[in-house]
């Protein structure tokens, strides 16, 4: 008998057969996997965004000294001015993107010198937005450029001095109170920042020069000129299913001298509400951000910051 008999065909067709079987059971946890691999990766990926997103978008209000929109919502309509798909802060007081010294929030670069030597010296602050005019945001139009401020469906459609779109111009002076009813505080005041009729603070040394309310009702900060440094607008919006981030240029000329550019694509929620926290000076906003990606789950964020408080 031959001892080197090898495999029979019937054999040699089993053993491929069954190989064959491994090897699409082996192909197919192969193939899960890498399915599982790069659902994880896109779900990472995607939450990284979000990440970001909700940072940066949180910390603009952390470091603003005002929340510009949305508005508190106005007893006299019918919709919502308090919940919004957009935000809006003036620019971070402290700033300086070019290094040259200066604020990118301070227009007219100017300080409050105290010793009056002309210099700026340590411990002499900057004056960030201390001399608004009737346009606050010195972009030409009513309320913020490009955007609804009140929420009605319409965009630019007052007069420029109407910095609230409520059909009333200049009607809410810097003084902490609701001089117009519309529920939203010192949103949209007149070149005289905080109508007393007077240069600055009536009755007030404002610039240290020596003298009291000594120039123009409009001059607010009494440095001899009128409505020079306006409200920086920091802006988020939904435009479709991208969220554009809307910052001003450096040495802006005008409040229409800014760039925008998208920040997240694949955005599905992009809620911005405005609280009124039990301090009625202190105001909240609630952040809820939802990325929803071709492929993979979505990624909702939420978060609630104040205004002002890294400052």
């Amino acid at each position: 008998m031959n001892a080197n008999k090898g495999f029979s065909l019937v054999e040699l067709l089993v053993s491929i057969a069954i190989a064959a079987v491994l090897i699409a059971a082996i192909s197919n946890v192969l193939n899960t996997a890498l399915t599982t691999q790069v659902t994880v990766k896109n779900q990472q990926d995607t939450l990284q965004q979000a990440r970001f997103v909700m940072q940066r978008v949180s910390n603009s209000v952390r470091q603003s000294n005002q929340l510009l929109l949305p508005l508190t919502d106005n007893p006299n309509t019918n919709y919502s001015e308090s919940v919004r798909n957009l935000l809006a802060v003036t620019l971070e007081p402290t700033l300086d993107n070019n290094k040259d010294g200066w604020a990118d929030a301070n227009n007219d670069k100017d300080f409050l010198d105290i010793n009056y030597n002309g210099s700026k010296d340590s411990g002499e602050p900057e004056l960030i937005d201390e001399d608004v005019g009737q346009d606050s945001t010195n972009d030409g139009v009513s309320g913020i450029i490009g955007i609804d401020d009140d929420n009605d469906g319409n965009i630019d459609e007052e007069v420029i001095k109407d910095n609230d779109e409520d059909q009333l111009k200049n009607e809410d002076a810097i003084n902490s109170q609701d001089d117009d009813g519309d529920g939203s505080v010192d949103e949209d005041p007149d070149g005289d920042m905080n109508s007393d009729g007077k240069s600055g603070i009536i009755n007030v040394d404002d610039d240290h020069n020596g003298q009291v309310d000594e120039d123009q009702n409009d001059d607010d900060d009494e440095d001899g000129r009128t409505s020079e440094d306006w409200l920086d607008a920091h802006v988020f919006y939904l435009s479709g299913s991208n969220l554009i981030e809307r910052i001003p240029n450096l040495l802006p000329t005008t409040g229409k001298d800014y760039t925008e550019y998208p920040i997240a694509d694949n955005v599905s929620q992009f809620r911005i509400e405005k609280i009124q926290a039990n301090n009625v000076e202190s105001i909240l906003v609630d952040i809820t951000l939802t990325i929803t990606p071709g492929k993979g789950e979505p990624v909702t964020l939420k978060t609630q910051v104040a205004v002002g408080s890294a400052l």
